[in-house]
């Protein structure tokens, strides 16, 4: 695996960078201290203003247009709205997780009793989460039953924004965030022997995946959850925060029904596509509170 360069951990910050982050700064500075109605309408606002002109517009309508034929080009319009709404109010509430993580009535959870008894347990266990709702949310929940997390995420470019992030979410990935690399494996193998259970966010396109049917199309889908759950016998969780008000989540979880058979290629094939069908069902409960923009089917 070639290092992108843009990700050197030498490479000194440009102008660009320094004027994203005190931007980024500015941003987080109103987030935290203005009045959630008022900064995540604006936010929101702004987005829906803003989003239909970008280039991720026209390829949310193409991916919601193949998955979903039936809805007409008005009921699309309606639906990425409500998304790019969603959008904006995950980015204010992305500078304000300390404040909504210690309002005790923030978030409320819906378990099932399995799901419960592992995350009152000292048992490591693979938190599959999906772009939905407020997709940081599941890792306060696991915070809030002293569920230990490592989490793995995508190394942001510049890297005055990448360490901002990642302080602002440390607090609830006691085992560290960790950015997708050639030692990734092993490290994340390590943290399970360790007792740590792992998030992974795993609706995304991973050219290196599974084709398992996603909406009835074809579509690359990581494999490494089903995998180390199979190497580590340990439980898949299938987790998301639906918005329900301002800066209000709730938390659904369920344990994925997994294939122990005999053929571990099979099995981890299998386990794919029934993770990605529990992730279709919850995106078709409300078809606004996932991201459509994303190049989840690689269609152009």
């Amino acid at each position: 695996m070639t290092q992108d360069p843009r990700h050197d951990p030498n490479r000194k910050p440009t102008l660009l960078h320094k004027i994203e982050y005190w931007a980024l700064k500015t941003i987080a500075l109103f987030s935290r201290y203005s009045p959630p109605l008022l900064i995540d309408g604006l936010s929101s606002a702004l987005w829906r203003l803003l989003a239909p002109r970008m280039r991720r517009h026209p390829r949310a309508d193409r991916n919601l247009s193949a998955a979903m034929p039936e809805l007409s080009a008005d009921e699309r319009h309606i639906i990425l709205n409500k998304m790019w709404d969603n959008l904006g109010r995950t980015t204010t509430e992305a500078f304000a997780l300390a404040q909504i993580a210690d309002d005790q009535e923030s978030i409320t959870f819906n378990f099932s009793d399995d799901v419960t008894a592992i995350m009152k347990s000292d048992q490591p266990a693979i938190f599959v989460g999906l772009h939905a709702g407020n997709w940081e949310i599941p890792a306060i929940a696991a915070e809030r039953f002293g569920k230990p997390l490592m989490g793995i995420y995508q190394k942001i470019v510049n890297p005055l924004v990448d360490q901002e992030v990642l302080r602002l979410r440390n607090r609830f990935y006691k085992g560290g965030l960790h950015a997708k690399s050639r030692e990734i494996v092993s490290r994340i193998r390590r943290g399970i022997s360790n007792g740590y259970s792992i998030a992974i966010m795993a609706d995304l396109r991973d050219s290196y995946g599974e084709f398992v049917p996603f909406f009835g199309l074809r579509a690359r889908s990581t494999s490494f959850p089903a995998l180390l759950a199979r190497l580590h016998k340990v439980p898949v969780v299938a987790i998301r925060a639906v918005r329900v008000g301002i800066r209000r989540f709730r938390v659904d979880a369920v344990v994925i029904d997994l294939d122990s058979g005999p053929d571990r290629a099979a099995a981890v094939r299998e386990n794919t596509a029934r993770i990605q069908q529990q992730f279709e069902g919850w995106i078709r409960e409300d078809l606004s509170q996932w991201m459509w923009g994303h190049n989840r089917w690689g269609i152009h």
